[in-house]
Formats: C-alpha cells, structure tokens, sequence
C-alpha cells in the first residue's frame, strides 16, 4: 500500500507540528526549573547577606543556644522581642516550607545549603512549637516547617523529631 503524494505533506507537516509542540514542552519545563534554581538561590544569597536578616539569625541562634526557648513561648512583655525574633525564624521556614511543597523553592538546592540548620533548629524549636500550639488550642503552626524537618532528617536525629 502507497501512500498518496498529496497526504505526504500533511504527514511531514503532522510530524512537524508535533515536534514542535514536544520542543515547546521541553522548553518550558527547562525554564521553570532554572526559575526555580534562581529563586531558590536568590533566596540563599538573601539569608547571607542581609544584614537585618542577619542580625535576626544571630539573635535567634544565641536565644537557641541558650536553650529553653519553650520560656518564651509565653509572651509577658520582657519575652516578646525574643518571642517575635524567633517566630521570624520559624515564619522563613515555614515559607521555605511551603514553597518546596509547592514546588516553588528548589528542594534539593536549599537542602544541600540548609538541611542541617533547618533540622538542628527545628529539634530546638519544637517545644516553643508545641507550647503555642497548646496556647492557641492550633495544632497546625508550623506544620509545614515540621514536615520538612521530618522529611529531612537523618535517622539519628528521627528519634528526636
């Protein structure tokens, strides 16, 4: 069986627009990605060099270091500036959170930055966590930054999570 000379264009023309529409496909699939890489870098570079951003991280890390941070989950005014630095924290990694669940952030990118920070101030936070989630009667604060954690944390430190 032939096929007819004038059904040989249409079949080139067909193949044509298919690759073509595969081509698009791909295209814009490779940009979203690289989109997301530069958010997700954007971000990173923003969490090193801001300097109010900074000063809150270092804040938090000596409140964190201190330890009992569940202390300042009850907020009398002398705790409030502690208790809204370190739900600043908390507020970001949520964000990141989301916006990995989302697809938005670029997981593997901000894991290979963050994954140790973001676990070590999770298991640190977590009373604080549990305590304003038993004030507000809410047990969704912080959900999102607790699944990442959960999601990220190594076997040793699941026992903690």
């Amino acid at each position: 069986m032939t096929i007819p000379a004038e059904q040989i264009g249409l079949w080139i023309q067909t193949g044509a627009l298919i690759v073509s529409a595969v081509g698009i496909v791909l295209t814009i699939r490779w940009t979203q990605a690289v989109a997301k890489r530069r958010a997700t870098l954007d971000l990173v570079l923003s969490e090193q060099t801001d300097p109010e951003f900074l000063e809150l991280r270092n804040n938090f890390v000596n409140l964190r270091d201190e330890g009992d941070l569940v202390a300042y989950a009850k907020t009398p005014k002398e705790r409030a500036e502690p208790n809204a630095q370190i739900r600043s924290i908390l507020n970001r990694y949520e964000l990141v959170a989301i916006g990995i669940k989302q697809k938005t952030i670029d997981e593997k990118s901000y894991k290979d930055w963050c994954r140790t920070t973001l676990v070590k101030d999770w298991l640190e936070c977590k009373p604080f966590v549990m305590e304003i989630r038993r004030q507000a009667k809410n047990p969704n604060f912080y959900c999102e930054l607790e699944w990442l954690a959960k999601r990220w944390a190594n076997n040793a430190e699941k026992q903690h999570i």
